[in-house]
Protein backbone atom coordinates (compact mmCIF):
# COMPACT_ATOMS: atom_id res chain seq x y z
CA UNK A 1 0.00 0.00 0.00
CA UNK A 2 1.27 3.53 -0.72
CA UNK A 3 1.97 5.88 2.17
CA UNK A 4 -0.96 8.12 1.23
CA UNK A 5 -3.64 5.55 0.58
CA UNK A 6 -7.04 7.26 0.41
CA UNK A 7 -6.81 8.20 -3.28
CA UNK A 8 -5.71 4.64 -4.10
CA UNK A 9 -8.86 3.08 -2.63
CA UNK A 10 -12.24 2.73 -4.33
CA UNK A 11 -15.35 1.28 -2.68
CA UNK A 12 -17.68 -0.62 -4.99
CA UNK A 13 -20.78 -2.78 -4.75
CA UNK A 14 -21.65 -5.56 -7.17
CA UNK A 15 -25.18 -7.01 -7.20
CA UNK A 16 -24.13 -9.53 -9.86
CA UNK A 17 -21.05 -10.71 -7.96
CA UNK A 18 -23.07 -10.86 -4.73
CA UNK A 19 -25.59 -13.11 -6.46
CA UNK A 20 -22.68 -15.30 -7.58
CA UNK A 21 -21.33 -15.47 -4.00
CA UNK A 22 -24.78 -16.54 -2.80
CA UNK A 23 -24.74 -19.25 -5.47
CA UNK A 24 -21.41 -20.43 -4.02
CA UNK A 25 -23.17 -20.66 -0.63
CA UNK A 26 -25.83 -22.93 -2.16
CA UNK A 27 -23.14 -25.15 -3.73
CA UNK A 28 -20.95 -25.33 -0.60
CA UNK A 29 -23.21 -24.59 2.39
CA UNK A 30 -21.16 -26.51 4.97
CA UNK A 31 -18.89 -23.58 5.89
CA UNK A 32 -21.53 -20.86 5.60
CA UNK A 33 -23.40 -21.21 8.88
CA UNK A 34 -24.66 -17.62 8.89
CA UNK A 35 -26.24 -18.03 5.45
CA UNK A 36 -28.11 -21.26 6.19
CA UNK A 37 -31.47 -19.40 6.23
CA UNK A 38 -30.78 -18.52 2.59
CA UNK A 39 -29.96 -22.14 1.80
CA UNK A 40 -33.20 -23.29 3.41
CA UNK A 41 -35.22 -20.62 1.65
CA UNK A 42 -33.85 -21.60 -1.74
CA UNK A 43 -35.40 -25.05 -1.36
CA UNK A 44 -38.54 -23.30 -2.62
CA UNK A 45 -36.92 -22.37 -5.94
CA UNK A 46 -38.39 -24.06 -9.03
CA UNK A 47 -37.04 -27.59 -9.37
CA UNK A 48 -35.54 -27.00 -12.82
CA UNK A 49 -33.67 -23.95 -11.53
CA UNK A 50 -32.26 -25.86 -8.54
CA UNK A 51 -31.14 -28.66 -10.88
CA UNK A 52 -29.41 -26.13 -13.16
CA UNK A 53 -27.65 -24.41 -10.25
CA UNK A 54 -26.26 -27.78 -9.16
CA UNK A 55 -25.29 -28.77 -12.71
CA UNK A 56 -23.29 -25.56 -13.18
CA UNK A 57 -22.00 -25.57 -9.60
CA UNK A 58 -18.45 -26.15 -10.84
CA UNK A 59 -18.38 -22.45 -11.79
CA UNK A 60 -18.41 -21.30 -8.13
CA UNK A 61 -17.64 -24.31 -5.92
CA UNK A 62 -14.37 -22.89 -4.51
CA UNK A 63 -12.68 -20.41 -6.82
CA UNK A 64 -15.19 -17.73 -7.89
CA UNK A 65 -14.22 -16.40 -11.34
CA UNK A 66 -13.11 -12.77 -11.26
CA UNK A 67 -14.96 -12.08 -14.52
CA UNK A 68 -18.20 -11.73 -12.53
CA UNK A 69 -16.73 -8.61 -10.87
CA UNK A 70 -15.87 -6.97 -14.18
CA UNK A 71 -19.04 -4.89 -14.25
CA UNK A 72 -18.71 -3.51 -10.72
CA UNK A 73 -18.30 0.22 -10.49
CA UNK A 74 -20.42 3.05 -9.15
CA UNK A 75 -22.22 2.27 -5.92
CA UNK A 76 -25.59 2.64 -7.67
CA UNK A 77 -24.88 0.37 -10.65
CA UNK A 78 -27.63 -2.20 -11.16
CA UNK A 79 -27.60 -5.87 -12.07
CA UNK A 80 -28.69 -5.37 -15.70
CA UNK A 81 -25.92 -2.85 -16.42
CA UNK A 82 -23.32 -5.09 -14.79
CA UNK A 83 -24.55 -8.05 -16.78
CA UNK A 84 -24.12 -6.22 -20.08
CA UNK A 85 -20.53 -5.34 -19.18
CA UNK A 86 -19.71 -8.93 -18.22
CA UNK A 87 -21.38 -10.27 -21.38
CA UNK A 88 -19.13 -8.03 -23.52
CA UNK A 89 -15.84 -9.32 -22.06
CA UNK A 90 -13.21 -10.58 -24.55
CA UNK A 91 -13.59 -14.30 -25.24
CA UNK A 92 -9.94 -14.95 -24.38
CA UNK A 93 -10.37 -13.47 -20.88
CA UNK A 94 -13.55 -15.49 -20.33
CA UNK A 95 -11.86 -18.71 -21.46
CA UNK A 96 -8.85 -18.14 -19.21
CA UNK A 97 -10.93 -17.40 -16.10
CA UNK A 98 -13.42 -20.23 -16.60
CA UNK A 99 -10.53 -22.62 -17.25
CA UNK A 100 -9.08 -21.59 -13.88
CA UNK A 101 -12.43 -22.41 -12.30
CA UNK A 102 -12.42 -25.84 -13.95
CA UNK A 103 -8.87 -26.48 -12.73
CA UNK A 104 -9.70 -25.60 -9.11
CA UNK A 105 -13.37 -26.52 -8.84
CA UNK A 106 -13.73 -29.51 -11.16
CA UNK A 107 -10.38 -31.30 -11.09
CA UNK A 108 -9.43 -30.04 -14.56
CA UNK A 109 -12.33 -31.95 -16.14
CA UNK A 110 -11.35 -32.44 -19.83
CA UNK A 111 -14.94 -32.28 -21.10
CA UNK A 112 -15.58 -28.96 -19.39
CA UNK A 113 -12.24 -27.61 -20.63
CA UNK A 114 -13.09 -28.62 -24.18
CA UNK A 115 -16.51 -26.95 -23.92
CA UNK A 116 -15.06 -23.68 -22.60
CA UNK A 117 -12.19 -23.65 -25.09
CA UNK A 118 -14.49 -24.25 -28.06
CA UNK A 119 -17.06 -21.57 -27.22
CA UNK A 120 -16.26 -19.38 -24.20
CA UNK A 121 -18.83 -16.74 -25.18
CA UNK A 122 -21.54 -19.39 -25.52
CA UNK A 123 -20.71 -20.92 -22.13
CA UNK A 124 -20.74 -17.48 -20.52
CA UNK A 125 -24.11 -16.75 -22.12
CA UNK A 126 -25.55 -19.93 -20.59
CA UNK A 127 -24.16 -19.02 -17.16
CA UNK A 128 -25.58 -15.49 -17.39
CA UNK A 129 -28.98 -16.82 -18.48
CA UNK A 130 -28.96 -19.08 -15.41
CA UNK A 131 -28.03 -16.11 -13.22
CA UNK A 132 -30.91 -14.13 -14.76
CA UNK A 133 -33.35 -16.85 -13.71
CA UNK A 134 -31.82 -17.01 -10.24
CA UNK A 135 -31.90 -13.22 -9.92
CA UNK A 136 -35.53 -12.94 -11.04
CA UNK A 137 -36.73 -15.89 -8.94
CA UNK A 138 -34.95 -15.08 -5.69
CA UNK A 139 -31.99 -12.76 -5.49
CA UNK A 140 -33.48 -9.47 -6.73
CA UNK A 141 -35.66 -9.27 -3.63
CA UNK A 142 -32.71 -10.31 -1.45
CA UNK A 143 -30.49 -7.62 -2.98
CA UNK A 144 -33.18 -5.06 -2.18
CA UNK A 145 -32.71 -5.97 1.50
CA UNK A 146 -28.92 -6.26 1.37
CA UNK A 147 -27.96 -3.15 -0.56
CA UNK A 148 -28.71 -0.64 2.25
CA UNK A 149 -26.71 -2.75 4.70
CA UNK A 150 -23.74 -2.91 2.32
CA UNK A 151 -23.92 0.85 1.78
CA UNK A 152 -23.83 1.26 5.56
CA UNK A 153 -20.70 -0.92 5.61
CA UNK A 154 -19.09 1.32 3.00
CA UNK A 155 -19.97 4.38 5.09
CA UNK A 156 -18.45 2.81 8.20
CA UNK A 157 -15.26 1.98 6.30
CA UNK A 158 -15.11 5.49 4.85
CA UNK A 159 -15.30 7.01 8.33
CA UNK A 160 -12.38 4.80 9.40
CA UNK A 161 -10.28 5.57 6.32
CA UNK A 162 -8.60 8.74 7.71
CA UNK A 163 -6.85 6.40 10.14
CA UNK A 164 -5.24 4.66 7.16
CA UNK A 165 -6.20 1.73 5.00
CA UNK A 166 -4.23 -0.65 7.22
CA UNK A 167 -6.62 0.31 10.02
CA UNK A 168 -9.44 -0.99 7.86
CA UNK A 169 -7.54 -4.20 7.21
CA UNK A 170 -7.15 -4.91 10.93
CA UNK A 171 -10.80 -5.96 10.93
CA UNK A 172 -9.86 -8.81 8.55
CA UNK A 173 -7.14 -10.37 10.73
CA UNK A 174 -6.48 -13.35 10.85
CA UNK A 175 -7.85 -13.88 7.31
CA UNK A 176 -5.15 -11.40 6.26
CA UNK A 177 -1.81 -10.63 7.87
CA UNK A 178 -0.45 -7.10 8.19
CA UNK A 179 3.15 -5.89 8.00
CA UNK A 180 2.68 -2.27 9.00
CA UNK A 181 6.38 -1.42 8.75
CA UNK A 182 6.52 -2.38 5.07
CA UNK A 183 2.84 -1.41 4.46
CA UNK A 184 1.96 -4.90 3.26
CA UNK A 185 -1.37 -6.69 3.35
CA UNK A 186 -0.56 -10.41 3.10
CA UNK A 187 -2.91 -13.21 2.07
CA UNK A 188 -1.99 -16.88 1.83
CA UNK A 189 -2.78 -18.10 -1.68
CA UNK A 190 -1.47 -20.92 -3.93
CA UNK A 191 0.76 -18.55 -5.95
CA UNK A 192 3.40 -16.04 -4.85
CA UNK A 193 2.48 -12.68 -6.29
CA UNK A 194 3.00 -9.04 -5.31
CA UNK A 195 0.63 -6.21 -6.23
CA UNK A 196 1.76 -2.60 -5.95
CA UNK A 197 -1.46 -0.67 -5.36
CA UNK A 198 0.13 2.64 -6.38
CA UNK A 199 0.99 1.08 -9.75
CA UNK A 200 -2.07 -1.15 -10.37
CA UNK A 201 -4.69 0.69 -8.34
CA UNK A 202 -6.99 1.84 -7.23
CA UNK A 203 -7.63 -1.14 -5.00
CA UNK A 204 -11.34 -1.93 -5.15
CA UNK A 205 -12.83 -2.78 -1.77
CA UNK A 206 -16.16 -4.60 -2.00
CA UNK A 207 -18.13 -5.53 1.12
CA UNK A 208 -20.11 -8.75 0.83
CA UNK A 209 -22.51 -10.70 3.00
CA UNK A 210 -22.34 -13.91 1.01
CA UNK A 211 -18.54 -14.00 0.73
CA UNK A 212 -18.42 -14.57 4.52
CA UNK A 213 -16.28 -16.14 5.94
CA UNK A 214 -13.91 -15.74 2.98
CA UNK A 215 -11.71 -12.81 2.07
CA UNK A 216 -11.49 -13.01 -1.71
CA UNK A 217 -8.69 -11.31 -3.58
CA UNK A 218 -8.39 -10.55 -7.29
CA UNK A 219 -4.82 -9.77 -8.26
CA UNK A 220 -4.11 -11.22 -11.73
CA UNK A 221 -4.37 -9.20 -14.94
CA UNK A 222 -6.50 -8.28 -16.82
CA UNK A 223 -8.77 -7.86 -13.81
CA UNK A 224 -8.63 -4.82 -11.56
CA UNK A 225 -7.11 -5.50 -8.12
CA UNK A 226 -9.93 -6.12 -5.67
CA UNK A 227 -10.47 -7.26 -2.11
CA UNK A 228 -13.94 -8.63 -1.38
CA UNK A 229 -14.29 -8.63 2.37
CA UNK A 230 -16.97 -10.20 4.56
CA UNK A 231 -19.59 -8.27 6.46
CA UNK A 232 -21.66 -10.21 8.98
CA UNK A 233 -25.15 -10.65 7.53
CA UNK A 234 -27.88 -8.76 9.37
CA UNK A 235 -30.62 -10.58 11.22
CA UNK A 236 -33.64 -11.08 8.96
CA UNK A 237 -35.71 -9.68 11.84
CA UNK A 238 -33.89 -6.34 11.80
CA UNK A 239 -35.51 -4.68 8.80
CA UNK A 240 -36.16 -0.96 8.59
CA UNK A 241 -37.15 1.45 5.85
CA UNK A 242 -33.90 3.18 4.89
CA UNK A 243 -33.71 6.42 2.84
CA UNK A 244 -31.94 4.42 0.12
CA UNK A 245 -34.88 2.00 0.01
CA UNK A 246 -37.33 4.89 -0.30
CA UNK A 247 -35.28 6.41 -3.10
CA UNK A 248 -35.01 3.06 -4.89
CA UNK A 249 -38.77 2.57 -4.71
CA UNK A 250 -39.51 6.07 -6.00
CA UNK A 251 -37.06 5.63 -8.88
CA UNK A 252 -38.69 2.34 -9.82
CA UNK A 253 -42.13 3.95 -9.91
CA UNK A 254 -40.89 7.05 -11.72
CA UNK A 255 -42.03 6.00 -15.22
CA UNK A 256 -45.53 5.68 -16.66
CA UNK A 257 -45.09 2.07 -17.94
CA UNK A 258 -43.91 0.86 -14.52
CA UNK A 259 -46.75 2.61 -12.73
CA UNK A 260 -49.17 0.96 -15.15
CA UNK A 261 -47.52 -2.44 -14.59
CA UNK A 262 -47.96 -2.07 -10.82
CA UNK A 263 -51.61 -1.11 -11.34
CA UNK A 264 -52.24 -4.15 -13.55
CA UNK A 265 -50.42 -6.51 -11.19
CA UNK A 266 -52.38 -5.10 -8.29
CA UNK A 267 -55.49 -6.60 -9.86
CA UNK A 268 -53.98 -10.06 -10.37
CA UNK A 269 -50.64 -11.78 -11.12
CA UNK A 270 -49.71 -11.69 -14.81
CA UNK A 271 -46.99 -12.96 -17.15
CA UNK A 272 -44.61 -10.85 -19.21
CA UNK A 273 -46.48 -11.78 -22.40
CA UNK A 274 -49.84 -10.80 -20.93
CA UNK A 275 -48.49 -7.44 -19.74
CA UNK A 276 -46.89 -6.78 -23.13
CA UNK A 277 -50.24 -7.29 -24.86
CA UNK A 278 -52.12 -5.08 -22.42
CA UNK A 279 -49.55 -2.28 -22.56
CA UNK A 280 -48.78 -2.44 -26.27
CA UNK A 281 -45.07 -2.87 -25.55
CA UNK A 282 -42.54 -5.46 -26.66
CA UNK A 283 -41.78 -8.37 -24.34
CA UNK A 284 -38.18 -7.12 -24.01
CA UNK A 285 -39.35 -3.65 -22.95
CA UNK A 286 -41.74 -5.09 -20.35
CA UNK A 287 -38.94 -7.35 -19.03
CA UNK A 288 -36.68 -4.32 -18.53
CA UNK A 289 -39.40 -2.50 -16.58
CA UNK A 290 -40.15 -5.61 -14.51
CA UNK A 291 -36.49 -6.02 -13.63
CA UNK A 292 -36.38 -2.49 -12.21
CA UNK A 293 -39.49 -3.22 -10.15
CA UNK A 294 -37.94 -6.52 -9.00
CA UNK A 295 -34.72 -4.76 -8.01
CA UNK A 296 -36.74 -2.33 -5.90
CA UNK A 297 -38.64 -5.18 -4.25
CA UNK A 298 -42.01 -3.89 -5.50
CA UNK A 299 -42.89 -7.06 -7.39
CA UNK A 300 -41.91 -10.71 -7.11
CA UNK A 301 -42.24 -13.84 -9.21
CA UNK A 302 -43.89 -17.18 -8.77
CA UNK A 303 -44.19 -20.14 -11.09
CA UNK A 304 -47.55 -21.49 -12.24
CA UNK A 305 -47.06 -24.53 -14.47
CA UNK A 306 -44.91 -23.45 -17.40
CA UNK A 307 -45.43 -19.73 -16.71
CA UNK A 308 -43.59 -17.23 -14.52
CA UNK A 309 -46.10 -14.80 -13.07
CA UNK A 310 -45.36 -11.41 -11.53
CA UNK A 311 -47.27 -10.09 -8.54
CA UNK A 312 -47.15 -6.95 -6.41
CA UNK A 313 -45.41 -7.08 -3.01
CA UNK A 314 -48.19 -5.34 -1.11
CA UNK A 315 -46.21 -4.89 2.13
CA UNK A 316 -43.45 -3.11 0.24
CA UNK A 317 -45.92 -0.68 -1.37
CA UNK A 318 -47.55 -0.01 2.00
CA UNK A 319 -44.13 0.64 3.60
CA UNK A 320 -43.21 2.95 0.73
CA UNK A 321 -46.42 4.94 1.17
CA UNK A 322 -45.84 5.17 4.92
CA UNK A 323 -42.27 6.41 4.39
CA UNK A 324 -43.54 9.11 2.03
CA UNK A 325 -46.16 10.22 4.56
CA UNK A 326 -43.48 10.45 7.25
CA UNK A 327 -41.58 12.97 5.11
CA UNK A 328 -44.35 15.49 5.80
Amino acid sequence: MPVVAAEHISFELSPLAEAVHSWHVLVAPGHHALQLPWVRGCRELPTDLRVALRKWGWVVRDYVPALFEAGAGQLDRGYAEERELVESLPAADVARDLSEAILVNAGNDPDLLAMVTADPAGVLAEILDLLDRYWDSAFAAQWHNLEPQLLDAVGDAGRALPGGVLTLMQELVPAVRLDTRRRLVLLDRPHDHDVDVAERGPLRLTPSFYAWPHVRVTCDRPWAPRLTYPVVPPSPHARRQEPTQLLGGLRALGATPRLEIVRLLGAEPRSTQELAGMLGLSGAAVSRHLRQLLDAGLVRTRREGYYVLYEVVADRLVALGQAIRELG
